[in-house]
């Protein structure tokens, strides 16, 4: 509305320690794509993490998940 982009930081925490999401983390993921959210950055979750290569891939699901379903609704 202001012009300026919209950056999400810090959705996916709990993988940073865990191998999966928890059920609000993927929500507001999936909700971060829904809104139109211009960026969602993953800091600490790749960087230092345990499992930062299954933690994009869970990601990456999630926002194709969302896409494609959102596309079949319209």
């Amino acid at each position: 509305m202001a012009e300026k982009p919209a950056v999400l930081t810090r959705v996916v925490d709990s993988m940073t320690d865990n191998l999966r999401p928890t059920r609000a983390e993927a929500t507001d993921v999936a909700n971060a794509v829904l809104d139109g959210s211009d960026a969602i950055l993953l800091g600490a979750e790749t960087l230092c993490g345990l499992y930062p290569i299954e933690t994009i891939s869970t990601f990456g699901r999630i926002c194709s998940e969302v896409i494609s379903f959102h596309i079949s609704v319209e």
